[in-house]
């Protein structure tokens, strides 16, 4: 979700008549390398509003102040951007309390940058919250989601999942409790990857990030997904019966068909092949994972763009 421009100044005026900053916080935010965001309370739509941002923000996302002050932290939002993560962050703000996120954005020019977010309320007189402050400092993909140079957090580098070895360990703990009977194991593949992506890089990374975000967006709180390497994902759907599965599977399907992919070319449709496969009391994870794999080629085969079972 994007943010809406400004088209009478309304929202300009709304930040302006909210309580400025401290002029001795200013002097400190002002001189930090980090960036930081202050922003109203207010966390319905369009809100929350932006009140404060230091010229460490406009290095980092390319906007000056005056383009940013009044609008909403949406406009930071771009294709790649978690929604999971997006309502993780909504639902501790509207508890009042704060957090440490990472989070892909969107600069002024379209191009996108991984930020450690780290996100506090400040409080009035009264405690109650009526302001927050965001500080950002960037996360880059090639430190694998790491505070340590070379630490392996089990996260994707491009879009933050969890990757293949994180992804199959919550599979291999599901099948070892006691509903592995009612564990699904979905194994997805973009179709036609290589020719769509074949003009560049960036192409490729789009159109990665955009189809991991419609998979998000369209998951069971308690399913978890990965990316298992290439084009190719994963998703461990605990407690659900082979015909929930396969409607959860369709749902999948047709969202990537119906929802084209933002790409530095322009809106691209893509489609996906996904093979299935339920859990067996006593299977190991590569013979669940092994058959998922096996209908995924049968879903290829048969001409991509579906479900298979296996």
């Amino acid at each position: 979700m994007t943010d809406r421009p400004i088209a009478d100044g309304t929202l300009r005026r709304r930040a302006s008549s909210r309580r400025g900053l401290a002029p001795d916080f200013r002097a400190i935010v002002d001189s930090l390398q980090h960036t930081v965001v202050v922003t109203d309370a207010v966390l319905d739509p369009p809100g929350p509003t932006i009140l404060y941002v230091n010229p460490a923000f406009t290095r980092m996302t390319g906007y000056t102040p005056d383009e940013v002050i009044g609008r909403s932290p949406r406009l930071l939002q771009g294709p790649g951007t978690d929604q999971i993560t997006i309502r993780s962050i909504g639902a501790a703000l509207r508890r009042g309390e704060g957090g440490i996120w990472k989070l892909m954005n969107q600069g002024r020019d379209g191009a996108p940058y991984w930020v450690e977010l780290r996100i506090a309320p400040l409080r009035g007189a009264e405690g109650r919250v009526d302001q927050f402050v965001a500080f950002q400092r960037p996360s880059h993909p090639d430190m694998e989601w790491a505070d340590v140079a070379g630490a392996d957090t089990g996260r994707d580098a491009l879009t933050g999942l969890p990757d293949r070895r994180t992804l199959l360990a919550e599979v291999q703990r599901h099948l070892q409790g006691r509903g592995a009977g009612q564990l699904c194991f979905a194994y997805l593949s973009i179709d036609h990857f290589a020719a769509l992506t074949a003009a560049e890089t960036s192409m490729g990374d789009a159109v990665l990030l955009g189809f991991a975000d419609i998979l998000s967006a369209n998951l069971r709180r308690s399913d978890g997904l990965g990316r298992l390497g290439g084009e190719e994902f994963g998703i461990s759907m605990p407690g659900i019966r082979p015909a929930e599965a396969q409607a959860l599977a369709e749902r999948l399907r047709r969202s990537i068909e119906a929802q084209p992919i933002a790409t530095p070319a322009g809106p691209l449709a893509t489609v996906c092949s996904i093979g299935l496969s339920m859990g067996r009391p006593g299977e190991t994870l590569a013979e669940l994972v092994e058959r998922a794999d096996s209908a995924l080629e049968a879903a290829r085969r048969a001409g991509g763009n579906r479900v298979v079972s296996g």
